[in-house]
């Protein structure tokens, strides 16, 4: 009798602890600061809110029925019957923490209503990223949470992927990175994996890439192939921001030579090396000669490949014979995710380029980094423009980080606040 209370008594105080923790859990405000969630679209934060809601409220609703079953059943199945609960109930708890805790310090990242207004230029900036291409083809674009963090490349996390505590993420998160702020094209490389994700390209392109690449090596096709994902991320930003996109790339992706020819088998990120060349051949095979042949230079002055004896060097070789046809795959050859179109009839990257780009500055004089109408319809190519005169690296550098900044926050502030 003695041992079945003291089980009980020990049930009962697991139950309840987990059941307390729930409840804390359940109050928001103790996660993010009032002001953090003032700085999320509307939409977003009631959507967020409702799907803590339900993770909460699931691991609430088990721990009152094992506190039930305690109460009401006996004997020693009962108890090991709840046991086990108590395992389930700590594992559910710890995975809605993990959701919320994600989520809450994603927004917590909009510290001041001025950082809160550049990651709101950053949630719209990808928005418009994705309408570009999924309107067109009848499909809903997801909302998507920007914030910011330490590291050298942007990441997301997919709206309409299963998150820690089996629960559909109802938006994409993308992380900005702290020296990339004022310079954020990856982040439209990161929207380029929700679109690929959504549209089902990736699949369809690597079997392109093993198919139409047959006469070169096979290992040429396999690599390429096995790079779909990241390629076609790269393809998507360069469609819309241009140069502005090769040049941030390249300065990502540059480190130590070993990193930068460094070939993993099971890595979906093209050999840095080839990457920065495969980028730099998008705006040769759609703009011309340009500055970015000048990146080029510089970049394989800083990595010569015939200096260094890494075991890619071989495949690299033979990988840089299919640039260009890899670049007509990517950009030029229709795909059934895009109804048999290739992405460049829906994006024409040449209104990224610097002809268009100039076209614009001129047609639209100061008031284009100033009229609210102009940084909201041309909000990608200002992105594409400034990255551009940046990435070309002449002129006054810090002037074009406050401009960028400026337009930036102009975009934010716009968006009506919670």
């Amino acid at each position: 009798m003695y041992a079945t209370e003291s089980i009980n008594r020990s049930l009962t105080r697991q139950i309840n602890h987990w059941l307390m923790a729930a409840n804390r859990l359940a109050v928001l405000e103790n996660l993010a600061s009032a002001a953090a969630w003032q700085g999320i679209d509307h939409t977003m934060e009631q959507l967020l809110r409702a799907s803590f809601k339900q993770s909460i409220d699931e691991v609430i609703a088990f721990a009152n029925g094992l506190k039930q079953q305690l109460e009401t059943g006996s004997g020693p199945d009962n108890q090991r019957s709840v046991r086990r609960g108590v395992l389930q109930l700590r594992d559910k708890y710890l995975k809605a923490e993990e959701t919320i805790q994600f989520y809450t310090v994603a927004i917590n990242s909009r510290t001041n209503p001025r950082l809160a207004a550049l990651l709101r230029a950053c949630d719209i900036l990808c928005i418009k990223s994705m309408q570009d291409l999924l309107q067109p083809l009848g499909r809903k674009t997801p909302l998507v949470l920007t914030y910011v963090d330490k590291g050298v490349g942007a990441s997301i996390l997919k709206a309409g992927l299963r998150l820690w505590d089996g629960r559909i993420s109802p938006v994409a998160a993308i992380k900005v990175t702290q020296h990339n702020l004022y310079r954020p094209t990856a982040i439209i490389h990161e929207t380029g994996h929700q679109v690929a994700h959504i549209l089902g390209w990736n699949e369809e392109l690597a079997l392109a890439l093993q198919n139409k690449l047959s006469g070169y090596p096979p290992e040429v096709a396999h690599a390429f192939s096995s790079w779909a994902s990241e390629m076609a991320a790269d393809a998507f930003a360069f469609v819309h921001t241009g140069f502005a996109a090769v040049a941030a790339l390249s300065d990502v992706v540059s480190g130590s030579p070993a990193s930068v020819f460094a070939f993993h088998a099971n890595d979906p990120h093209p050999i840095s090396y080839l990457r920065v060349m495969l980028n730099v051949t998008m705006c040769r095979e759609f703009y011309g000669s340009g500055p970015w042949d000048a990146l080029l230079d510089a970049f394989k002055n800083d990595y010569d490949i015939e200096l260094v004896s890494f075991a890619s060097v071989p495949l690299i070789r033979k990988c840089m014979e299919a640039l260009t046809d890899v670049v007509n795959i990517l950009l030029r050859s229709g795909h059934r995710a895009f109804d048999g179109k290739s992405l460049s009839q829906l994006i024409n990257p040449n209104r990224a380029g610097p002809l268009e780009l100039s076209k614009l500055e001129y047609l639209a004089g100061p008031a284009l980094f100033t009229s609210h109408a102009w940084i909201w319809k041309e909000c990608l190519r200002l992105l594409a423009l400034n990255g551009y005169k940046i990435g070309v690296g002449t002129g006054d550098l810090p002037a074009l980080y406050k401009q960028q900044e400026d337009w930036m926050t102009k975009l934010g502030f716009s968006v009506e606040m919670n």
